[in-house]
């Protein structure tokens, strides 16, 4: 007989399934999506370094420059704190006292370019920078210095009964003064003192005390009281400049002085 069922024919390959799954992408078919993410990962790698590097270079350059701009006044604050204990003449703290006056120019010029960037138009804080006023004779004996208005800068701060400065504005002050005494006493030392006191009736008290010495009658010289310090202060607070005896004072320009400003 003849085996029908066998063939050297291959047989028919069989039909894919209704849903199977599709075949596999070609080889270089990913290669260009896993380019774009790694060359995406780097970039923002490099931007990133990028970004630290310029902020680490900013800030240095910034205290660079705060150090270099507020170096000297820094120098001239911690001479004044001394300038009372210093041997060297008056002239040297007169020349200090000068460049205070400086550095609180700079400060006012500072709020007001602060103000601007912040739209809140000019704004100046609350100072004083008071010039003595010689006594005049006849006039009733104090022992608390007049201030020349006329030649005095007063910011937010109220005059009161010659003598006082009334604060309007609460926060922390930075106070100072500055006596020179040409004549000597033969009983009492030579002292400046700051008063303060709440309201114009209310009991004043000593913020601050300075003493210097001439030595004895003989001695020609002057002598420097120089007091400073940060403080805090309310509405209607008054301070004023109590001394041993006016008529000691040396009313020379620049060498007496009483300021304040707000910190």
């Amino acid at each position: 007989m003849i085996n029908t069922y066998q063939t050297s024919m291959p047989p028919p390959p069989i039909p894919p399934r209704l849903g199977s799954v599709m075949s596999a992408p070609g080889p270089g078919h990913g290669k260009p999506l896993l380019r774009f993410l790694i060359g995406m990962i780097g970039l923002q790698m490099v931007l990133l370094l990028g970004g630290f590097a310029y902020l680490y270079h900013t800030d240095n350059k910034y205290h660079e420059d705060l150090e270099r701009k507020y170096l000297d006044d820094m120098i001239v604050l911690r001479r004044l704190e001394e300038c009372e204990k210093d041997i060297e003449s008056v002239l040297d703290c007169k020349k200090l006292v000068e460049k205070y006056k400086s550095i609180l120019a700079k400060v006012s010029q500072e709020e007001g370019r602060a103000a601007k960037l912040t739209g809140g138009g000019p704004s100046y804080g609350a100072m004083a920078r008071m010039i003595v006023k010689q006594p005049v004779s006849g006039t009733p004996p104090t022992k608390y210095l007049e201030w020349n208005i006329g030649h005095s800068v007063r910011r937010n701060v109220q005059y009161y009964m010659s003598s006082w400065l009334k604060v309007l504005q609460p926060g922390d002050y930075n106070i100072y003064s500055q006596v020179a005494f040409s004549k000597w006493h033969p009983k009492t030392p030579l002292a400046s003192r700051v008063k303060l006191r709440k309201g114009e009736t209310g009991e004043e008290k000593d913020l601050m005390t300075a003493y210097c010495s001439l030595g004895d009658q003989d001695h020609t010289d002057v002598c420097t009281a120089f007091q400073g310090g940060v403080f805090s202060l309310e509405p209607d607070d008054q301070l004023s400049v109590w001394v041993t005896d006016p008529s000691l004072v040396n009313y020379e320009e620049g060498t007496t002085t009483f300021g304040l400003y707000k910190l």
